[in-house]
């Protein structure tokens, strides 16, 4: 289940819940339909982990312009 998303390229920002404890959040960058990073441990609120998500999106996004 896809909470929040955000794109750049080929990469996307999934925000969702924990699968172990559904009340705590995590996040996930895709490229396309792999894995690239992840949260290592839940967050307390889905804002919690868009805003660490989102500053390792603006990362990798920097390393993936970098590279191509």
């Amino acid at each position: 289940m896809m909470m929040t998303a955000e794109r750049s390229a080929p990469l996307s920002l999934q925000v969702e819940p924990c699968t172990k404890d559904p009340s705590r959040y995590r996040w996930i960058i895709w490229d396309r339909d792999h894995v690239v990073r992840q949260s290592c441990y839940s967050l307390a609120s889905e804002q919690e982990a868009l805003t660490q998500g989102w500053a390792a999106f603006q990362d990798a996004a920097a390393i993936w312009r970098d590279s191509h």
